[in-house]
């Protein structure tokens, strides 16, 4: 594939369930911190809670990204409530799928995947599969876990920030 040196490929996805304007703040203010701090990078990634922008030279449309992984964990998970979810969000138009477990202890569990929707359905479940195999080795005793690519990503947590 024949690339332009001034071309520039960008991906803005919110969570889901975010509301359209709270989703535009997001897009914003990740703007301006790329523009702030990244001005001369070929490319770049920011992630907030509610969005992640990226942007790059380089043609990363419709391809899973293994390389670029963000774990942020709190202490002791369930890893086997994600895999409900991530047949949810690949077989759905939004991509995007959220539930709440019963996990004993009189305590719930919040969980949420999302992927863009240059994806494919296949790819979508890869990539979050993919995402869930990591747990072992970054939070496997964690009550939850955020997991960020740039082509997938899911969250479990003992809470839930509602929008």
């Amino acid at each position: 594939m024949i690339q332009s040196v001034d071309t520039v490929y960008g991906l803005a996805i919110c969570r889901g369930d975010i509301l359209e304007k709270d989703c535009k703040s997001c897009i914003v203010n990740a703007t301006n911190e790329i523009r702030s701090h990244c001005l001369n990078n070929k490319g770049a990634i920011k992630w907030y809670y509610y969005c992640t922008l990226k942007y790059h030279n380089l043609d990363f449309f419709g391809q899973i990204d293994r390389d670029t992984l963000f774990f942020a964990n709190t202490p002791e998970n369930k890893r086997e409530c994600l895999a409900q979810l991530v047949g949810q969000a690949s077989g759905n138009a939004q991509m995007f799928s959220t539930g709440d477990f019963d996990v004993g202890d009189n305590y719930k569990l919040h969980g949420s995947v999302q992927c863009p929707r240059d994806l494919s359905s296949l790819d979508c479940m890869k990539c979050l599969n993919d995402s869930i195999r990591f747990i072992p080795k970054c939070c496997d005793m964690s009550k939850g876990v955020q997991i960020f690519s740039v082509t997938c990503d899911l969250r479990f947590e003992t809470f839930y920030h509602k929008v």
